[in-house]
């Protein structure tokens, strides 16, 4: 098992950097090779993503959703955790890190599991105190 950033499942729908290291990762998931959880925010997190890119002209608003309806037949299991937030927010103020992704962090420490990310900042600053961060494609 391990933690699915957003940044990581996003690049499933959207022409990106690392997007066919991310489509391997979907392939192995779908054939049941790998399990993966994200904390319940990671929904909002890529739907923030695509209407992001709808704002600046990237994407139409008919692809955003048909993305969105995509990702959300191949979400990861959401933990949703009242004690979740005070985690991530000790772990954010401890590290300077951001809350969104500590959120991720906290989900990795509590069930013990590697976090997978595409987001180079998070992976630089994180992997300094947790070793068990992977960069995609690295």
């Amino acid at each position: 098992m391990q933690v699915l950033d957003a940044s990581v499942a996003v690049k499933w729908v959207l022409e990106e950097p690392g997007r066919e290291a991310s489509l391997a990762l979907l392939d192995s998931y779908e054939a049941g090779v790998e399990q993966f959880i994200a904390p319940r925010t990671m929904r909002e997190e890529v739907a923030s993503a695509l209407s992001k890119r709808c704002r600046r002209g990237e994407l139409a608003s008919k692809q955003a959703q048909a993305a969105f309806q995509f990702l959300e037949l191949r979400m990861p299991v959401l933990i949703d955790d009242e004690q979740l937030v005070g985690e991530a927010l000790d772990l954010s103020l401890r590290h300077q890190l951001s809350l969104w992704d500590c959120l991720y962090l906290a989900v990795a420490i509590r069930h013990r599991c590697n976090v997978i990310t595409a987001d180079r900042r998070f992976f630089r600053d994180a992997k300094q105190h947790y070793p068990f961060m992977t960069l995609l494609g690295a």
